[in-house]
């Protein structure tokens, strides 16, 4: 998995143009679901962020594409003008999860933005663990 996730944000941060906290954020959730679901991503899973489509929350979008496969062009993502961190899969056998940001780590995210490089602050997400970062609804 640790390789996985190095492969993709690597493909990530070219795909995104910057190595970005939430970017990270995203791809992390995105490998989470397809755990959590049994799912190979692509066309078994539709994704429903809430992140929105303002920076930086909505770069949370690009990793979720990059991890799972859920892109814009083939439909299965849908992007919610809420402004939350939150993200609700669903496999085409029904099975669903909701993850979403704990609210202190949000929190943090921004204040680690006034204090230091985006780049600090994503390699802060890549060292939590899922349990630090999400909660998990099923």
């Amino acid at each position: 998995m640790e390789k996985d996730l190095e492969r993709l944000v690597s493909m990530g941060t070219e795909l995104h143009g910057h190595y970005g906290a939430f970017m990270v954020v995203g791809i992390r959730m995105g490998l989470l679901a397809l755990e959590k679901l049994e799912s190979k991503g692509q066309f078994d899973l539709r994704a429903v962020s809430e992140a929105g489509n303002r920076t930086p929350l909505s770069c949370l979008n690009d990793g979720i594409q990059i991890a799972t496969g859920c892109t814009l062009g083939k439909g299965n993502i849908t992007v919610l003008d809420k402004d939350t961190p939150a993200v609700t899969f669903e496999t085409k056998s029904g099975r669903g999860v909701r993850i979403e940001l704990v609210p202190e780590v949000r929190q943090k995210i921004f204040s680690w933005f006034r204090e230091e490089d985006g780049e600090k602050t994503a390699d802060r997400i890549l060292k939590m663990s899922n349990e630090e970062l999400f909660d998990l609804k099923q």
